[in-house]
């Protein structure tokens, strides 16, 4: 067998649709081998608890209009 034989043989099978999508599903099957043996969960961030705020305090007049509302209904 001469050397453009062998060329010419090795040539067509590489391009072969059955070499082609076996080579591609390997390659995947590696990938996501690779993918999960590497995987690392990352840790959680912890949470900052919102200190409890106290309300803002309402101004005066608001106080001293709610006091005569609740007059008014009783």
């Amino acid at each position: 067998m001469k050397i453009k034989d062998f060329l010419d043989l090795v040539l067509n099978i590489l391009k072969d649709w059955r070499v082609i999508v076996t080579l591609v599903a390997m390659l995947f099957v590696m990938w996501a081998a690779n993918f999960i043996l590497t995987y690392k969960k990352k840790p959680r961030k912890k949470k900052k608890g919102k200190a409890a705020q106290p309300a803002p305090a309402k101004p005066a007049e608001e106080k001293k209009e709610e006091a005569k509302d609740e007059s008014v209904e009783k």
